[in-house]
C-alpha cells in the first residue's frame, strides 16, 4: 500500500514538475529580445530559438546549371582560384585570379566574351577581385596590387579607372557612388608585423567618411635564419587556421552588413555609416575536428610556395601549426536580395542566410533570419560554400570536381518544417 502511494505521489510530483518547470525552460528557449541600445536596434536570438508555428523555414536547393569543364574548350577551363557574380539578367561574370581575366557567360552558360588581361595598362590587371555592378549597371573590379578600380560595360568595353591611394579590397560602390571597402594599414614595429584591417565608408576620392570597424593583427618576427622564417610562415598560417575572418556586404538599400565571428553577431550600418542594427545569437561552440584539420592541411599542401620548399621545411611547418579548440561563431553570411519564387518576394534588405558550419563534400549548415533579424530556421544541405551567394531568385556557388573549379547555379525552394 505504501509502495503504491509512493508511486502515486511520485507521479503527481512529476506532473507538477512538468507544469511548473518546463514552461519556464521553454519560455527561456523561445525568448527573442528586441531592444534599443542608444540609436542601435539589437535583436537578440536565444541559443535554442523556437519560431512561431508556421514561421519556421528552410531552403532547399536543386542544381540547374553548371559552367566549366575538366578538359576541352579553354573558354570553359578555370584556374584554381575563381570567383563570380551575376547581373540582373542572370549573366555570369567569372573572375579567374590566375589568368587575370573576366569571362562572361549567358543565362544558359554559353561563353560570350573575355574582359581584361594581365598587365599595367588601361583595362589590365595585376590582381583581380569579384565583379560587382554600379548604379548605372556597369561592372567594376578592384586591383589591390595595381591600386585601382577598373570599370567595364556589360559588353566588355573598358570605361575608366579610379586610382586608389592605398591597399583596398572587398570594394562595394553604393547608389551614391560612395565606396565601402577594407583597407590594410601597417603599424611600425621592430619585432612584429602589425597590421590593421579597417572597414570604411569613403567618397569617390577615397576620403574617409566613416570608419566602421578596426581589427588589429600581429605576427611575431623572431629572426632571419631558416628556422625563424619557417616560424614566421607558421605564425601567418595560425592567423588563418579556423580563426575569425571579417565579412562585408552591401544590401540593395545601401545598408552595410559587417561580421567578425569572434562572436555570433552581425552589425548593420546605415548608408551614412552609422550603427543602426545588430543581430546576435547565443550559440554552441563547434569543435575543430580531425576532418577539419585534414582539409586545412590539404589546402596548404596545394600552395605552390609550400610545394617548392624542401621536405624537412614542410614537415617542420606542419608541426608548428596551432589549431584552436573551437571554430569561429560562423563561416560567412549572404543576403537573399530578391524573391525565392514568383509567389514569394522578399523585402529589399533581404533575409540573412548565415553559414554556421561545413565539411567539404559532406554538408553545409545554415541559420536563416528574416528581414527583421529574427531567427526562422536552421537546416543542413550539401551545397558548397565557396563563393556562395543569392541573386535573382537563385543560389550560386563554386564547386570543385576532379580538382577543377566549376560554377554552379541552383533553384531555391522554401519549406516550412
Amino acid at each position: 500500500m505504501q509502495k503504491r502511494l509512493l508511486i502515486t505521489l511520485m507521479g503527481i510530483f512529476c506532473a507538477f514538475s512538468i507544469i511548473i518547470f518546463f514552461p519556464f525552460v521553454s519560455s527561456a528557449q523561445e525568448e527573442f529580445i528586441i531592444q534599443k541600445e542608444g540609436d542601435v536596434l539589437v535583436i537578440s536570438n536565444p541559443k535554442h530559438p523556437v519560431p512561431k508555428v508556421g514561421s519556421r523555414k528552410k531552403l532547399v536547393f536543386e542544381e540547374d546549371l553548371s559552367i566549366g569543364v575538366v578538359e576541352g574548350d579553354e573558354n570553359y577551363l578555370f584556374g584554381e582560384l575563381i570567383c563570380f557574380n551575376t547581373d540582373e539578367e542572370g549573366n555570369f561574370y567569372v573572375s579567374d585570379l590566375e589568368t587575370l581575366r573576366i569571362q562572361k557567360y549567358d543565362t544558359e552558360g554559353k561563353y560570350l566574351l573575355t574582359m581584361g588581361r594581365k598587365g599595367q595598362g588601361p583595362g589590365e590587371f595585376q590582381s583581380l577581385s569579384v565583379v560587382r555592378f554600379d548604379q548605372d549597371g556597369n561592372l567594376y573590379v578592384g586591383d589591390i596590387t595595381g591600386k585601382k578600380v577598373i570599370f567595364f560595360s556589360k559588353e566588355g568595353e573598358f570605361l575608366k579607372e579610379i586610382k586608389m591611394p592605398g591597399a583596398y579590397e572587398n570594394i562595394f560602390i553604393n547608389s551614391k557612388g560612395q565606396v565601402v571597402a577594407l583597407k590594410y594599414e601597417r603599424v611600425p614595429s621592430e619585432n612584429a608585423l602589425v597590421m590593421n584591417s579597417i572597414f570604411e565608408l569613403l567618397d569617390q576620392d577615397f576620403t574617409t567618411l566613416a570608419e566602421l570597424y578596426r581589427i588589429k593583427r600581429e605576427i611575431e618576427l623572431p629572426g632571419k635564419d631558416v628556422s625563424s622564417i619557417i616560424q614566421i610562415m607558421a605564425n601567418m598560417i595560425n592567423l588563418m587556421v579556423f580563426q575569425p575572418q571579417q565579412f562585408l556586404t552591401l544590401a540593395q538599400n545601401d545598408f552595410i552588413y559587417f561580421g567578425y565571428p569572434n562572436k555570433y553577431e552581425i552589425s548593420i550600418f546605415s548608408p551614412e555609416g552609422k550603427p543602426a542594427k545588430k543581430i546576435t545569437r547565443e550559440y554552441e561552440s563547434i569543435p575543430v575536428r580531425k576532418k577539419d584539420r585534414q582539409y586545412f592541411e590539404e589546402l596548404i599542401s596545394q600552395n605552390e610556395a609550400y610545394k617548392g620548399a624542401p621536405e624537412d621545411y614542410r614537415k617542420k611547418l606542419f608541426q608548428l601549426i596551432e589549431y584552436p579548440e573551437y571554430k569561429p561563431a560562423y563561416q560567412g553570411f549572404t543576403l537573399i536580395q530578391s524573391g525565392l519564387s514568383q509567389s514569394f518576394t522578399l523585402m529589399d534588405n533581404g533575409w540573412l542566410a548565415l553559414i554556421v558550419d561545413s565539411i567539404k563534400d559532406e554538408y553545409t549548415i545554415f541559420d536563416l533570419f528574416d528581414q527583421e533579424g529574427t531567427y526562422i530556421g536552421n537546416f543542413k544541405t550539401d551545397i558548397p560554400v565557396e563563393g556562395f551567394f543569392f541573386n535573382n531568385g537563385r543560389a550560386y556557388a563554386v564547386a570543385t570536381e576532379e580538382g577543377y573549379k566549376i560554377v554552379k547555379r541552383y533553384r531555391i525552394g522554401l519549406q516550412e518544417y
